[in-house]
């Protein structure tokens, strides 16, 4: 009895201990893990899926509140479906795989000590979500209607809206702040007041109350409503505290890695041993294959480079211009250093007009032919001429058309080009028909609209504006208050309240006579030749000099700085420059690469090498440097954060990813880290002068309320993208790596290098977006009350952080073979690039950057990349039959 006793028991050890091992092993975490990432996509598709017809909570709660989940295969009709547990087990699951995993089975050693703490922080983490979701009582809607005394059965205290401040930018509806000024009414007695505004919310007896939204009381016309969330959390600050355990352990833990590589990190040898002739001429032979193979590589992404910035740029379409005579170079000098107030901040003429001819032309410049040669106009010139010369500007082919459709449909005249340019002439002749169009489109809605319907709305915006400035001498004297309603310059100077200046695009008593006397005398210079001509010109200049910049300059004294900088970017075209350097050091390392230096040649011809510090190193350094400066310089312009939407994560990803490459080349000496920096530094800013071109948008305009920046914003969306720029480093390394390696390009001295730096910039990846994201969450939770809630773009985060989290645990437990590692970096450049661009397009979300349009293109980027990963698998396999044939 015993006997069996113990053996029963000794059976229930066995498996106890096999349950134990399996709860806390790599495989089930890493299982986990996948779960999570496919749970998230799939939920995040399932937003976009029931969202118009439910609404985005509803959407949410139906899929990441379910027990289990069941994802259709092949299209949502599907008859087949993956069933998988919901997002509530999964968690629970993997709580447990990294409590015992992660804290009873590692060693509690030192060298241990990061990862503990880490996992520790996640557990709270996670802890604190689940426990803080179940424990939390939130009011959604508290409705204050101005000097109402409100009480809501769950709060223990009263509260009255004495004043509610909507604040906007200037000349704009777009919102600055909201603030609340009540009175609180605890239930043990007495009153206070106090203040709520947008990302300050107010704690009040252990709730939080968040400004949330405004309106309009329908009982009272002309009483505002305040709207607040009021939330309950007493776990609300352990998601604050569990990010920094976590941050502390994670730079823990990889400081240490870093140490160990430092000091093991394998040298060259000073001596080799002698290479047999034979052997050598081998060799020789081989080096000249490794570099027609890499000058045709080179030649490849220089042909890449050169299609896509052909693409970008609308072809050089002349006209001649009789009589044409320019304006004179002070005077468009000043014009352009003037202030105007668009957009909710003041900006310079040459910004405000450069912007202007990028949205109809798709340039900030065009060249015409003159009597006396070419003569190339910037904005500023354009614009001047529409107000003032139009028989000059109505000649001008400033308006792009992209689409056959559209010129079908307006009946204008065909063209070669296929981007084609018209006159404002040309459209003026089918106004009639363009505005019919317009009307019908207008009748069916925004949301389904094809894009040569899009293209024609837009195309009617920017020819209403370009008419208004030509009729503008004629309004400045029949109905001048007519031009703050329309679209002109706001560019006069008018009184302002708080001794704030503000403007108008409404001239003065007196100055729109004179501004529309000099539209005069300009016309009646055209007709004009020889000195009468000229004496009429300079009086026109005269006039505008007086009436136009010297009021403007004597109210913008204070800004006047400010304008300059400005004034200085745009001259420097950041992007454009960078671009060349990058693609300039691409260049010359390649050069190097092709022509590397012995040992015994002298000091000069050896400083030529491809790797380490080196003129290719240097050159990449003063790109990274114009990024730098250009980000500052917006800084100083905008007074935010440099990271504020998506066009300022372009440059930024742009910049941290080629200095994370000098860095990691300083240690690797290759010269390849160096190379995949500098082509996602090139590819980055190409990528953002695409994306400016078609946005046509000022990315420098300020930020709605929501977004205005704080300290826990500002660090959320730095650490983020420093995340994305180190994870795409990665990814693009892992590509020449996947490339060069089965085609024997490199050694496997080289390749053991490739890898290390792979896994330590993907360690550099993990860090900064675990941490950004849990700011992010934090952000959140301090703004409206809310950690996480599923919005797609904290979706995308999360499987950036689930992915590498996964790759890193398969490359612990010996999983992944390094062709393995640097293919798992591919797809994670993927993930990435739909976290970072593919959640704006789904048409969902409360916080994306922003709706952007390029669908297209980013269809091409994903099935570019499965063309790419599936050459990789057969390159793969092919180089492993030659191995077992050699």
């Amino acid at each position: 009895m015993n006997r069996h006793r113990e053996h029963t028991e000794a059976a229930w050890r066995k498996y106890g201990r096999k349950l134990w091992k399996f709860g806390g092993s790599y495989g089930l975490g890493i299982a986990l893990m996948l779960i999570l990432l496919v749970l998230t996509f799939a939920g995040t598709l399932h937003q976009v899926r029931l969202a118009p017809s439910l609404g985005s909570e509803a959407a949410i709660e139906s899929f990441f509140g379910a027990p289990y989940v069941l994802i259709p295969l092949g299209g949502e009709h599907s008859l087949i479906s993956l069933p998988l547990p919901g997002m509530g087990i999964t968690c629970a699951l993997l709580f447990v795989n990294l409590l015992l995993g992660g804290m009873f089975r590692v060693r509690w050693t030192w060298r241990h000590a990061g990862i503990l703490i880490a996992h520790g922080g996640i557990l709270l983490l996670l802890a604190g979500i689940m426990l803080g979701n179940r424990m939390t009582v939130a009011v959604d809607q508290v409705e204050l209607p101005q000097g109402d005394r409100v009480h809501e059965r769950e709060l223990p205290f009263d509260i009255r809206l004495n004043r509610f401040v909507p604040e906007f930018y200037p000349g704009t509806s777009k919102p600055k702040s909201y603030e609340s000024q009540v009175t609180i009414f605890p239930e043990s007695g007495g009153h206070y007041d106090a203040v709520i505004r947008m990302n300050e919310p107010l704690r009040v007896s252990g709730w939080t109350l968040y400004q949330m939204s405004w309106g309009q009381d329908s009982l009272h016309p002309g009483r505002l409503i305040s709207i607040l969330r009021a939330s309950h959390n007493p776990l609300e600050q352990m998601p604050k505290w569990s990010s920094y355990i976590i941050a502390v352990g994670l730079l823990w833990h990889f400081a240490l890695v870093f140490g160990r590589y430092l000091r093991h990190k394998p040298e060259q040898k000073q001596e080799k041993e002698p290479v047999p002739e034979q052997s050598r001429g081998n060799a020789d032979g081989a080096g000249k294959g490794k570099r027609w193979r890499l000058v045709g590589i080179c030649v490849l992404v220089a042909g890449i480079f050169a299609v896509g910035m052909l693409a970008a740029r609308p072809s050089v379409h002349t006209v001649r211009v009789e009589r044409y005579t320019p304006w004179s170079s002070s005077l468009v000098e000043k014009v352009e250093g003037m202030a105007v107030q668009d957009g909710g901040r003041v900006k310079p003429a040459s910004t405000y007009a450069g912007f202007h001819l990028l949205r109809t032309l798709g340039r900030r410049s065009f060249s015409i032919e003159t009597p006396d040669g070419g003569k190339k106009l910037t904005p500023v010139e354009w614009m001047l001429d529409c107000m003032f010369r139009p028989e000059f500007a109505e000649q001008y082919p400033v308006f792009l058309v992209n689409r056959e459709e559209v010129v079908r449909r307006l009946h204008l005249p065909d063209q070669a080009d296929k981007r084609k340019k018209y006159s404002y002439a040309q459209i003026a002749g089918q106004w009639e028909e363009m505005s019919r169009a317009v009307r019908e489109i207008r009748m069916l809605g925004e949301t389904q609209l094809t894009e040569a319907q899009k293209e024609i709305l837009a195309l009617s915006r920017n020819f209403d504006v370009v008419r208004g400035w030509m009729l503008g001498s004629r309004i400045m004297l029949e109905n001048p208050a007519a031009m703050e309603r329309m679209e002109f310059p706001r560019w006069f100077p008018a009184s302002g309240r708080d001794e704030e200046q503000e403007w108008t695009a409404v001239p003065g008593k007196g100055a729109g006579a004179f501004l529309a006397m000099a539209s005069l005398m300009e016309r009646k210079a055209i007709e004009e030749e020889g000195p009468k001509g000229g004496e009429l010109r300079a009086k026109a200049e005269n006039l505008l000099m007086e009436r136009l910049v010297q009021p403007n300059e004597a109210a913008s004294a204070g800004e006047r700085n400010a304008l300059n900088r400005e004034i200085f970017y745009y001259r420097l075209d950041p992007l454009y420059v960078s671009l060349a350097v990058f693609v300039a050091a691409f260049v010359f390392l390649v050069v190097c690469a092709l022509f590397r230096p012995m040992r015994n040649a002298p000091f000069w011809r050896r400083f030529l090498r491809p790797g380490g510090f080196s003129p290719a190193w240097i050159l990449g350094a003063a790109g990274a440097a114009v990024l730098v400066a250009a980000l500052t310089i917006r800084v100083l312009i905008t007074m935010r954060s440099p990271v504020g939407n998506t066009y300022e994560t372009i440059a930024f990803i742009a910049c941290m990813g080629v200095i994370c490459a000098l860095v990691a080349e300083l240690f690797s000496k290759k010269g390849i880290v160096l190379a995949a920096g500098l082509i996602l530094g090139a590819l980055s800013c190409q990528m953002g002068i695409m994306y400016e071109s078609s946005q046509a948008v000022d990315h420098m305009d300020p930020l709605v309320a929501i977004l205005r920046s704080n300290f826990l914003l500002s660090t959320h969306v730095i650490t983020i993208v420093l995340g994305y720029a180190a994870g795409l480093l990665a990814a693009v390394l892992s590509h020449v790596y996947l490339l060069a390696s089965p085609l024997r390009l490199i050694g496997r001295k080289t390749e053991q290098s490739l890898d290390r730096m792979a896994y330590g910039i993907l360690c550099f990846s993990l860090v900064f977006t675990l941490v950004g994201t849990v700011f992010g969450g934090i952000w959140g939770n301090e703004s409206w009350g809310r950690f996480w809630g599923w919005d797609p773009k904290e979706n995308g985060a999360l499987m950036i952080v689930l992915w590498q989290l996964v790759v890193l645990h398969a490359r612990k437990a010996g999983w992944l073979s390094p062709w393995l590692l640097h293919f798992s970096n591919v797809l994670g450049g993927v993930i990435i690039a739909f976290a970072w661009w593919g959640v704006n397009m789904l048409g969902v979300g409360l916080h994306s950057y922003g709706f952007t349009s390029g669908r297209n293109a980013l269809d091409i980027f994903y099935w570019s990349e499965a063309v790419l990963c599936v050459l990789f698998v057969i390159l793969h396999y092919r180089a492993l039959q030659q191995a077992e044939m050699r």
